[in-house]
C-alpha cells in the first residue's frame, strides 16, 4: 500500500480530538491530501508559504528520491481536518530525525497548518499529534518567542543540551516590515532614515548609466530556471571565495528544488524569483516565498562587480513596493543583517527548538556537546590569535 495509516482516539475535558498519522510512501498518496490542505489553508491567512501545497509536494518528490520517509500527522474533530503537520523523517548517525519538508537549505520555519489560528488548544493538539511520528528526535527551527506554536512545545520533552545554553546563543533576531498598515509605498518610505532614501535615488540613477536596467518578476519557468542557475552559482562562488560553511551550496539540489517548484507554479500568480537586471543580465537576484499576507526573503545574491551601486538595496525595494501594493509584509527573516534593520519597522526574537521523542533520541545530546565544544574552541582559538596578532 503506497499510504499506512494509524489513528488514535482522545478526549479532554476542552475538546474531544481524533488523531491520525499517514506515511506516504509516493507522491501520489501525498497528493490524497490536496483537497484538504487547499480548505485549511483557504480558512486562514496565518499560514507561512513554506506551508503551501506546491511546496510541500516538491519537497515530498526529492525527499522520496533522496530515500527519506514522509509522514503527516493530523488533528480531526468529529468533521473536519484541524490541523496537519507534515515531516521528512531521515537516519542521523544513530537517531531519526524529523524535520519540516522543504527545499534542503535547512532555513524554513517549521510546524503544522492550522484551521483556526487563534485557538491555542489546536497548537497543543497539534504537537500531540506530532509526537507520535516514527522518528527519534524533532527539529522545529526558527520558532517566534511567545507564539502559540511555541508555548504548545513548552509541554514537550525537548534537548537538555539546548535548554541550558545561554539565551544569547539559542536566540536569533528577525525583522519584517509591516508593509499592510501603510496607505501607500511613498508612506512607507517616508518612516525610514533619509541617507536610505538618498541612496536608493542615487543608486538607481548611477545604474541606469550602466545600461538598460530592468526590475522584476521572473515569469515563467524557462526564465526563472535562467536566473536561478545564476544566483546559485553566483552564490556559492561568494561562499567559497571566503570560507563560508554552506554545505546547501555546494551541490545543486536546493537549486533543482526551485527549478522544480517554478515548473509546478503558476507565476503569474505565485511569483517565486525577483531580479535586477542590466542589459539583460542579472547583478542580483532572490527566492521569495508569497503567502496570504507575506513574502519572505528567503535566498539572495548579488554581484560583486555592482555593489557600489546598492544593487542589494535597490533589489529589496523593487520587491517590498510589489509587497505592498499586493497587501502583504515582507519579511527578511531571523539572523541579523545590518540592512535588515535599516529597512525593517519590526524586529522579533526566535528559537529553534529540539524535540526528543524517545530514550534513543537523547543520543543527540553527545552531537549537540560535541558541537557547543567545537564551538568555545573557535572562539577561543579566534580570541587567542587575536592577542597574538
Amino acid at each position: 500500500m503506497p499510504t499506512s495509516v494509524v489513528a488514535i482516539y482522545e478526549s479532554s475535558p476542552a475538546a474531544s480530538f481524533r488523531y491520525a498519522l499517514r506515511t506516504c510512501e509516493t507522491v501520489d498518496a501525498f497528493r490524497a491530501f490536496e483537497p484538504q490542505w487547499r480548505a485549511l489553508i483557504s480558512g486562514t491567512e496565518a499560514h507561512s508559504p513554506f506551508i503551501s501545497f506546491a511546496y510541500c509536494e516538491t519537497a515530498v518528490a526529492a525527499a522520496l528520491k533522496s530515500g527519506a520517509k514522509v509522514e503527516v500527522a493530523t488533528v480531526h474533530d468529529a468533521r473536519d481536518l484541524l490541523a496537519l503537520w507534515p515531516v521528512v523523517i531521515t537516519r542521523e548517525g544513530a537517531w531519526r530525525t524529523a524535520r519540516a519538508l522543504g527545499c534542503g537549505c535547512g532555513e524554513e520555519y517549521g510546524g503544522p497548518l492550522i484551521a483556526d489560528t487563534r485557538r491555542a488548544e489546536l497548537y497543543d493538539a497539534a504537537v500531540r499529534a506530532v509526537l507520535r511520528i516514527h522518528a527519534d528526535v524533532l527539529h522545529v527551527p526558527m520558532l517566534e518567542n511567545g507564539s502559540a506554536l511555541q508555548h504548545a512545545l513548552d509541554a514537550a520533552p525537548r534537548s537538555w543540551v539546548q535548554r541550558a545554553l545561554p539565551q544569547r546563543w539559542r536566540v536569533m533576531p528577525g525583522y519584517s516590515i509591516n508593509l499592510r498598515a501603510a496607505p501607500t509605498w511613498n508612506d512607507f518610505l517616508a518612516t525610514r532614515h533619509s541617507t536610505l532614501r538618498a541612496a536608493l535615488r542615487s543608486s538607481a540613477k548611477r545604474l541606469r548609466r550602466e545600461g538598460e536596467v530592468s526590475f522584476g518578476w521572473c515569469s515563467n519557468a524557462e526564465d526563472t530556471e535562467r536566473v536561478l542557475r545564476w544566483l546559485f552559482a553566483n552564490k556559492r562562488q561568494w561562499a567559497l571565495k571566503r570560507g563560508i560553511e554552506s554545505p546547501y551550496l555546494m551541490d545543486d539540489r536546493v537549486r533543482d528544488f526551485f527549478i522544480e517548484l517554478a515548473r509546478r507554479t503558476d507565476l503569474t500568480t505565485q511569483p517565486l524569483v525577483a531580479y535586477v537586471q542590466v542589459d539583460g543580465q542579472p547583478v542580483a537576484a532572490s527566492v521569495n516565498l508569497v503567502g496570504a499576507r507575506s513574502v519572505e526573503y528567503l535566498i539572495t545574491t548579488y554581484d560583486e562587480a555592482f555593489s557600489v551601486f546598492s544593487v542589494g538595496n535597490l533589489l529589496i525595494e523593487s520587491i517590498a513596493q510589489w509587497a505592498q501594493a499586493h497587501g502583504r509584509d515582507f519579511d527578511f527573516r531571523p539572523l541579523h543583517g545590518d540592512y535588515k534593520v535599516r529597512w525593517a519597522d519590526r524586529e522579533t526574537k526566535h528559537e529553534s527548538r529540539i524535540v526528543v521523542l524517545n530514550a534513543r533520541g537523547r543520543l543527540i545530546e553527545l552531537a549537540l556537546s560535541w558541537a557547543q565544544a567545537r564551538r568555545v574552541y573557535r572562539k577561543l582559538t579566534t580570541l587567542v590569535m587575536a592577542r597574538l596578532r
